[in-house]
C-alpha cells in the first residue's frame, strides 16, 4: 500500500479534537498505529504519537513545514482531514481531503476579526486542496452534492460521522433531571440568536413549569444574550457551560429532556446523533442535513422561524 501519513494536529488536544478528531480517529481505525501523524511543535497534550518539527502554528506548519516532512518520510498517500491541505505537496504524494461542509465557502460573518481573515485565508485554499485531491471524502449526501455544485470535477464520497460506544447508554426519560440541553458555538450559522428568542417565547408561555436551558459551548460570548434573557425574565433559568470532557457532556445528554438544536446550516451535526445514542428526544431543523442524519427519529421546525421553534 505504501507509506500513508496524516494531518493529526486534532490530536495535541486533552480531548483529542472533539469533532473532527473524533472522526479522524474513526476514517484511521485500527490502522492508527500503523500509520504515520504529522503536527506542528505546539504543545502536545494528546495520547497519540505524531512526527513534531518544524514551525508552531498550525496555519505556517501546514504550508511550510509539513510538505518538506512528508517527503523526509517518503509518505505516498496523505489524508488532509481538516478542508485544507498544503498547497505544495510532494508531486509523488497522493492526497485524499476531508472537506467536511461547504459552510466556510458561505457568507456566514463571523463577529471576530481574526476568524474572518483565517476563513478569507481557508476560502481561498480549499478549490485549490480539492483540484489536487484524488478522493475528497465527507460526511453526509448533502454536504456531497452541495461540493459537487461548486466542484462538478471533484471525486466525493461519503462516510458519515458516527459516536463512540459509551454514548450508546440510553437512561429512561423519567427520573432525569429535564433540563433543555443546547451544544452549540458562536458561529452565525448556529443560529444562536433565534434560538433564545425561541426560548424565551417558550419560557414566558410555560411560566413557572418552563424548563431550565443548558448551553455548551457559547463560553465567552455570552453578553449578547444576557440583556436579552434578564429583560423577559428567564435568566436565572439558562446556564453556560465552557469546554467539558466527553463524559461529563455525556452525562448531561443522560439527563436532559430533549437537545435542542437549530442550526441552519450543517455538514453534518454530530450533537443529534450524541443525543439519538443516549435516548435524548431531538427538536432540530428541518434544514441542511440534519432530516438526512435524524430521518423520522426527531421532531423537526423551520429555524428561520422563531414561533415553529
Amino acid at each position: 500500500m505504501g507509506r500513508v501519513g496524516y494531518d493529526g494536529q486534532a490530536f495535541l488536544t486533552k480531548n483529542g479534537g472533539t469533532g473532527k478528531g473524533a472522526q479522524l480517529r474513526t476514517l484511521l481505525g485500527p490502522f492508527i498505529h500503523q500509520f504515520t501523524g504529522f503536527a506542528s511543535t505546539d504543545p502536545n497534550f494528546g495520547d497519540i504519537p505524531l512526527v513534531q518539527e518544524g514551525v508552531a502554528g498550525y496555519n505556517l506548519w501546514q504550508q511550510i513545514s509539513l510538505p518538506g516532512s512528508l517527503r523526509r518520510h517518503k509518505i505516498d498517500l496523505f489524508l488532509a482531514p481538516s478542508n485544507t491541505a498544503p498547497l505544495r505537496l510532494p508531486r509523488e504524494t497522493k492526497l485524499v481531503l476531508v472537506l467536511h461542509d461547504m459552510i466556510i465557502m458561505k457568507n456566514y460573518q463571523k463577529p471576530e476579526t481574526r476568524e474572518r481573515i483565517l476563513e478569507r485565508y481557508r476560502r481561498r485554499l480549499i478549490p485549490a486542496s480539492v483540484a489536487r485531491a484524488e478522493v475528497v471524502l465527507t460526511v453526509s449526501e448533502h454536504a456531497r452534492q452541495e461540493i459537487l455544485a461548486a466542484f462538478p470535477k471533484a471525486n466525493v464520497r461519503v462516510i458519515s460521522c458516527t459516536v463512540t460506544g459509551p454514548w450508546f447508554s440510553p437512561r429512561p426519560l423519567s427520573g432525569r433531571a429535564g433540563h433543555i440541553l443546547m451544544v452549540t458555538s458562536s458561529a452565525p450559522h448556529k443560529n444562536t440568536d433565534r434560538a433564545i428568542d425561541a426560548y424565551v417565547l417558550c419560557a414566558q408561555k410555560n411560566g413557572s413549569n418552563a424548563r431550565p436551558l443548558k448551553i455548551v459551548g457559547l463560553s465567552g460570548h455570552t453578553d449578547a444574550y444576557t440583556a436579552k434573557l434578564r429583560a423577559a425574565g428567564a435568566e436565572s433559568l439558562v446556564s453556560y457551560l465552557p469546554y467539558i470532557a466527553e463524559e461529563e457532556l455525556r452525562g448531561l445528554y443522560q439527563e436532559a429532556c430533549a437537545l435542542f438544536f437549530p442550526s441552519v446550516d450543517e455538514g453534518f451535526g454530530i450533537p443529534v446523533l450524541e443525543a439519538m445514542a443516549t435516548g435524548t428526544p431531538v427538536l432540530t431543523s428541518r434544514a441542511a442535513s440534519m432530516p438526512e442524519v435524524a430521518q423520522e427519529a426527531a421532531q423537526y421546525f423551520d429555524p428561520l422561524n422563531v414561533e415553529d421553534m
